[in-house]
């Protein structure tokens, strides 16, 4: 065998495991789809039992965790639109009132989302930086570094 043929042939056979790859790793039933709160609300019935991905802002004073359990509820709002939420779990070190929280899971006909995923930012860690130029030029004129 030729080192022509040899290149084709594992050229062929990497070329088959990546499209094989690609092909099995999308399932649809896992797939989480980004929607907004306020296309959640408006279009209930379109998204019962599917894998969604939700993002809003925790609700202040909503957070009720249970005294028997790791279930709590909780709002997240958006643009004045507000979701029900549901999760079982600890939640993140950043879940405090205001903090932006992403939730992945289902919408049910009853009207909550069923979170098997919560993530939250603080938003205190992401705040602008206005400010610190005036500490940088006051560094760069000391010559410190």
């Amino acid at each position: 065998m030729g080192n022509r043929t040899k290149i084709v042939l594992a050229f062929s056979a990497v070329s088959l495991v990546l499209i094989w790859l690609l092909v099995g790793g999308f399932d649809a039933e896992e797939m989480q789809y980004y929607i907004s709160i306020k296309e959640l609300q408006e279009h209930q019935t379109n998204y019962y039992d599917r894998g969604l991905r939700v993002k809003g802002k925790l609700v202040a004073g909503s957070h009720e965790p249970s005294a028997t359990s790791l279930e709590r509820t909780f709002k997240i709002s958006e643009e004045g639109y507000e979701l029900d939420v549901r999760y079982n779990g600890l939640p993140p070190d950043t879940f405090k009132d205001g903090a932006e929280v992403v939730v992945e899971g289902t919408f049910m006909p009853a009207g909550y989302f069923v979170a098997q995923t919560l993530m939250a930012k603080c938003p205190s860690k992401y705040e602008s930086t206005e400010g610190y130029e005036n500490i940088d030029q006051s560094v760069k004129e000391s010559g410190t570094n």
